[in-house]
């Protein structure tokens, strides 16, 4: 059970990049300035996500801890990795191929 819950917070934890990097793109200023903010604030918010289900579960299960954490950072890791390559190299591919 701690492994999927982690999995649950890991996804959880993603959501916030996912919609910074979502604002970020479709952001009308091309100041470099506003991107990155987009981006700092979706890290801090993943971070803080990502802290308070391992307090949570620190507080309520210090035996599932490790478990927990692992599956949470695999997961999280995992949907960032999966997210920016699909959108810097295989969505890029099908729009040359569309042109």
């Amino acid at each position: 059970m701690p492994i999927v819950l982690g999995a649950l917070a890991g996804a959880l934890g993603f959501a916030p990049i996912f919609l910074s990097m979502r604002l970020s793109r479709r952001s009308a200023s091309q100041a470099a300035l506003t991107i990155g903010l987009y981006g700092l604030v979706g890290v801090f918010a993943s971070l803080v996500v990502l802290i308070a289900g391992l307090l949570a579960c620190a507080f309520n299960a210090r035996g599932a801890l490790v478990p927990f954490v692992v599956a949470e950072g695999i997961v999280f890791l995992g949907a960032t990795i999966a997210y920016v390559v699909y959108k810097n190299v295989l969505a890029k591919r099908r729009t040359r191929r569309g042109e």
